[in-house]
């Protein structure tokens, strides 16, 4: 026994070996994505470019690349760091300027300054008549920017200062021995994790305990069980310091901030999912459910200056709905879906899986419905908010340098609410009751049905609060708003370590659950990871959580 525990913590390095060589691997390749990103080509394209730089002529949709990501790129492949930042700043304030002067009531109040005669009543003319508005929509750009040379100005919209950048460091990228060698350090990486869990899934099949002939060493029994236990979090933690080594700036203090934000409205979402889990039970409808709820949202929050308003003739006497309504308006609507989903689990004794999974159909056609009906006739995503709802929703407090996002706060807010009711309160203890053991539970005098319908009930907020702070956090929601959100909030449950069993579960676990599945999507964000294959990675991830989950459930038992 001894052997195997030592072969099964040496398949455990060999597993974390493979995943860091498939991680840097990725990276590798990650770099000439990014190339053929950037240039706005297929990656056929993207090579030529790099053997013959002068054959590129222009980039892609640069807007849509990202400054950060478009500074990180340059300067990996070599650029010099001050010409970088001046030419991306340059072009970043060229798109917002672009992006003003498309705005119509900002190009109104210039219009205004440049002809008293226009009116609200005679802009939507002056659009149209693109020989008038596009030069007048170039003048104002030119003027936001401070620039009065028109041939400045079409250089810069032209990316020529960046193409130059381009033209002379992509050579650089052919002798990158990282981007070079990702292939086979990639293949290496997936023999390796192949090879681990092959082991790990034969060693599996044998979980009947035999005869004892010696007495097992009690450290290594803890040694090993611990090792097994917390695999998921070791091997994550893994890859965290490997994405930190490859890339230093990984751990800086701003992108700690950008995971706990990114991590906060899906570990809100996360709180509410784990305590159906705790009750042996799912929910598939937590992605859809927030989509019509932020929907709801975003209607009711749109600025009172925007023309296309959902609701044009809804005014309060303070100038806007204020934040109660929407919020209460948020919540509303995801307790009802919620309510359907509890008493379907609670009352109809149906399987969990099977009711969320209608309900997440009824809420994405309630949504697309219900987006469509705008006054426009149109399908467009819901947008243009009022600013005091993006800055209590969406907004900021700051320490010194530090911008704390307020989202973050409410998340750990809430942590401490659902903590709280977890542990403190009967709700609480019936419901891990009920989870542990339903039939004893309602033997015990626990009111079953009751306890499934208040947990879901407390779900439902916790939806309807995480649908408020998303809206504000994406600023446009559309039909496909919340798409896979509940594969994140249950990732995010099962990694913290609540059982699928039922019964069994932490609100730290799930806090820290969010932010590592987090950290981990931005990591392979940051190294410019195929998007693919973070789903590939991700899946993984969960299948790795619920086998350690089985394999707990299956020793206690």
């Amino acid at each position: 026994m001894t052997k195997k525990r030592i072969t099964s913590i040496i398949m455990l390095v060999v597993l974390a070996a493979g995943i860091a060589c498939a991680v840097y691997g990725a990276t590798g390749t990650g770099i000439y994505e990014n190339a053929a990103a950037m240039m706005g080509g297929d990656k056929k394209a993207a090579m030529t470019y790099i053997q013959d730089p002068s054959s590129l002529t222009e980039l892609g949709a640069v807007s849509k690349i990202g400054a950060d990501k478009m500074k990180s790129f340059l300067k990996d492949i070599g650029a010099e760091a001050a010409a970088v930042d001046a030419a991306v700043d340059q072009r970043a304030k060229y798109e917002d300027a672009v992006a003003n002067a498309k705005d119509r009531d900002k190009f109104l109040a210039y219009a205004q300054s440049v002809d008293e005669t226009i009116t609200a009543d005679n802009i939507n003319d002056l659009i149209k008549d693109r020989e008038k508005s596009e030069p007048m929509r170039k003048a104002m750009a030119m003027a936001e920017m401070g620039i009065t040379d028109e041939a400045a100005f079409d250089e810069i919209a032209g990316n020529e200062t960046l193409l130059n950048l381009y033209r002379a460091n992509l050579p650089k990228l052919l002798e990158n021995s990282h981007m070079t060698s990702a292939v086979t350090i990639q293949f290496i990486g997936i023999v390796l994790i192949v090879a681990a869990l092959a082991y790990f899934l034969i060693q599996a099949m044998d979980i009947k305990p035999r005869p004892k002939t010696k007495v097992a060493n009690p450290k290594i029994s803890k040694v090993t069980g611990f090792l097994l236990n917390y695999a998921l979090f070791i091997i994550m933690g893994l890859i965290l310091v490997v994405v930190s080594i490859i890339r230093i700036d990984f751990l800086s203090m701003n992108n700690i901030l950008n995971i706990l934000q990114n991590a906060s409205t899906k570990g809100i979402l996360a709180l509410g999912c784990a305590g159906l889990i705790v009750l042996a039970g799912t929910d598939l409808s937590i992605g859809r459910v927030l989509g019509i709820s932020a929907a709801v949202t975003a209607s009711l929050v749109q600025s009172t200056t925007y023309a296309s308003r959902m609701y044009p003739t809804m005014v309060s006497p303070l100038g806007g709905l204020g934040l109660l309504v929407p919020l209460f308006a948020s919540i509303a609507v995801a307790v009802a879906f919620s309510m359907i989903n509890g008493f379907g689990v609670a009352k109809l004794h149906l399987h969990a899986f099977i009711v969320t999974l209608g309900t997440q159909l009824i809420a994405y056609g309630a949504n697309c419905l219900y987006i469509e009906s705008q006054p426009s006739g149109t399908a467009q995503a819901l947008s243009t908010f009022d600013p005091n709802f993006l800055n209590v929703a969406a907004g900021a407090i700051y320490l010194g340098d530090v911008r704390i996002p307020l989202v973050v706060i409410y998340f750990i807010v809430l942590a401490l609410i659902v903590w709280v009711i977890w542990n403190k309160t009967k709700l609480g203890k019936n419901m891990f009751a009920v989870g542990g053991n339903t039939e004893a539970a309602a033997v015990s005098g626990v009111n079953v049905a009751k306890t499934i319908m208040l947990v879901y009930l407390m779900a439902g907020v916790l939806y309807g609060i995480a649908s408020f702070l998303e809206a504000a956090r994406i600023t446009s929601v559309g039909a496909n708003t919340g798409l896979n959100y509940e594969t994140d909030a249950i990732s995010a449950v099962v990694v913290g370590g609540v059982s699928f069993s039922g019964g069994v579960g932490t609100i730290q676990g799930v806090v820290i659950g969010a932010v590592i599945m987090q950290a981990i999507v931005y990591a392979l964000q940051f190294l410019g990871v195929n998007p693919y294959i973070q789903y590939i990675i991700r899946g993984l991830i969960i299948i790795l959580a619920v086998s350690i989950d089985v394999r707990k459930y299956i020793v206690k038992k």
